[in-house]
């Protein structure tokens, strides 16, 4: 899309869609929106969730209920939100696999003049990957 114009509508549109679909279960408390998005990405997650900068804990951990943003872009008619969901420990689970959460990954693009985005992707540790349709109602657990 060559006349394209990012807004930060676009920003608050995607953010809102993205937590709607992976948070049907209301697992997410906080967001953590590192320094490093764009400002206008941090602006919108701030008005999905609370957020912050930095997640609590050692590094390379994630508490349960916490969102780690990894990327949020906006440009040329789509659209990109991927993140992890907490718990994430480093340890090995009890399936002698390391406990990393969740990552989920939804992508959109222009449709008719609206954001739309038909499914997403839910990967975890153990390389299972699940793309969800946008119909169901929650992603698998």
């Amino acid at each position: 899309m060559t006349d394209f114009q990012v807004a930060p509508h676009d920003f608050d549109s995607i953010a809102v869609a993205t937590f709607k679909l992976i948070d049907a279960k209301g697992e997410i408390g906080t967001i953590v929106a590192p320094a490093s998005l764009d400002q206008r990405a941090r602006q919108a997650l701030r008005k999905v969730h609370p957020t912050v900068a930095v997640p609590p804990g050692s590094a390379n951990t994630l508490p349960a209920g916490y969102f780690l943003v990894r990327e949020f872009s906006v440009e040329a008619g789509e659209a990109h939100l991927s993140g992890q969901l907490g718990p994430v420990t480093g340890l090995m689970t009890a399936a002698n696999m390391p406990d990393c959460g969740k990552e989920y990954s939804v992508g959109f693009y222009i449709e008719g003049g609206d954001w739309v985005s038909h499914a997403f992707k839910v990967a975890t540790c153990a390389e299972s990957r699940h793309w969800v349709p946008i119909e169901e109602a929650s992603p698998p657990h």
